[in-house]
């Protein structure tokens, strides 16, 4: 029994170098094949971020964001934030579908808000909640303070347009949506307060080619197109004497 029992131990150890020189004899392959996944991995990283950077794929994202279902077309608006494209933000503002055209329109606020960086993104909605409590001084001061370290802030400009224009500066809010706009020619909100600005001027046939460039540019948007369709009314009521037009309450 003696002589039985040691001899299993001893064919074992016989046996076990050569299970390890098996194993030995693979491990090269293994680790070539490490390395190509490895590698492969690396290619295919490097070739998704260089297509990132492609029109292709940006456009690729508007037919998402206008063809997919809401969830993928929230994901496609907000990869196309992520990238600034803002031609395919603005395209997504004319599409048939209305979530299309929320998140489209939520995605290129919000490139507008922070382009001037996260400071001025935190000094300006600051501003925004002072303007809902109707705080404007504290608005007009915070605004202020933004163009003076920021003066190509269009979003800025914007936003300082409308809070004059809540205080009835209507000479100032419309040096300031003019400046928007030199900035940003696509900001439909400031081509929307030029219009009431020429409104409140009573000059109404500007008043209604902003208007106009702002439903090209947002033509679902219906308070704007009921804006035009007022205007062009009071220009038939009153075709020559513009100057002279009630208009504030008429809007």
């Amino acid at each position: 029994m003696r002589a039985v029992y040691g001899a299993d131990p001893q064919g074992c150890r016989g046996r076990i170098p050569g299970r390890w020189l098996g194993v030995k004899g693979v491990w090269p392959y293994l680790r070539c094949g490490l390395r190509v996944i490895l590698i492969s991995f690396c290619l295919a990283t490097l070739c998704l971020q260089v297509a990132r950077r492609t029109e292709w794929y940006r456009d690729w994202l508007l037919h998402r964001l206008v063809t997919g279902s809401e969830q993928q077309a929230l994901r496609a608006a907000g990869e196309l934030a992520v990238l600034q494209a803002q031609r395919q933000l603005l395209a997504a503002l004319k599409a048939h579908s209305a979530h299309a055209r929320e998140y489209g329109r939520r995605a290129l606020e919000y490139l507008w808000f922070t382009a001037a960086g996260s400071e001025a993104y935190q000094q300006l909605l600051a501003a925004e909640q002072a303007a809902e409590r109707e705080d404007y001084h504290t608005a007009l001061t915070l605004l202020n303070q933004i163009l003076e370290q920021h003066p190509n802030f269009a979003e800025a400009w914007n936003r300082r347009a409308a809070v004059h224009w809540q205080l009835g500066l209507i000479a100032r809010a419309t040096a300031d949506s003019k400046r928007a706009l030199e900035l940003n020619p696509n900001h439909y909100g400031a081509w929307q307060g030029l219009g009431l600005c020429y409104l409140d001027q009573g000059n109404v046939a500007e008043a209604i080619r902003c208007l106009r460039a702002a439903l090209a540019l947002i033509p679902y948007d219906e308070a704007t197109r009921a804006s035009l369709r007022r205007c062009e009314q009071l220009l038939r009521d009153f075709p020559t004497s513009t100057r002279s037009i009630p208009t504030r309450d008429k809007i």
